[in-house]
């Protein structure tokens, strides 16, 4: 499990991530990440929950997700630079997937998510349903700062 919210870890994520194939879990939210994700992502057979929400990631969602079976949880969403079509991962039924898919200029294409956030406008909406919640339900978004918060997990 890595679990790492935000912090003032600064970089991009090595290839080296191929490598952690026993990984179920793996977040890191709200730091200042930028770059793309590793192809070799994919190779984390084990991965249950991916969550990158916050970042400054670029690119393109790798393909090589669609390999990942076990996954339950994928979050992209408020990374202004992320785009493309993340329909390769709607074969995988039972996930949840939240993604910047919303608002008046979409970065990502994606009919299978079950959220879409704008960016622009710091809100997520559920756009499929959920046991709990309602389709159109949205939450904001606003990163700490301007909430006022300095850790919005309260940790």
């Amino acid at each position: 499990i890595i679990i790492i919210h935000w912090n003032n870890m600064r970089g991009t994520l090595p290839d080296e991530v191929q490598f952690l194939t026993s990984l179920e879990n793996f977040t890191l939210v709200g730091g200042p990440l930028h770059g793309t994700i590793p192809e070799g992502i994919g190779n984390l057979v084990n991965l249950k929950n991916i969550n990158f929400m916050e970042n400054r990631l670029s690119g393109t969602v790798p393909e090589s997700l669609s390999k990942l079976i076990n996954l339950e949880y994928v979050t992209f969403s408020i990374n202004e630079n992320l785009t493309g079509d993340l329909d390769f991962l709607c074969p995988l039924e039972n996930t949840i997937f939240q993604a910047d898919c919303g608002g008046a200029d979409p970065k990502i294409s994606c009919s299978c998510c079950h959220l879409c956030c704008a960016t622009t406008e710091h809100e997520c909406c559920l756009v499929k349903p959920l046991p709990w919640a309602d389709i159109g339900d949205c939450v904001q978004t606003l990163p700490p700062e301007l909430r006022g918060e300095d850790n919005p997990f309260g940790d």
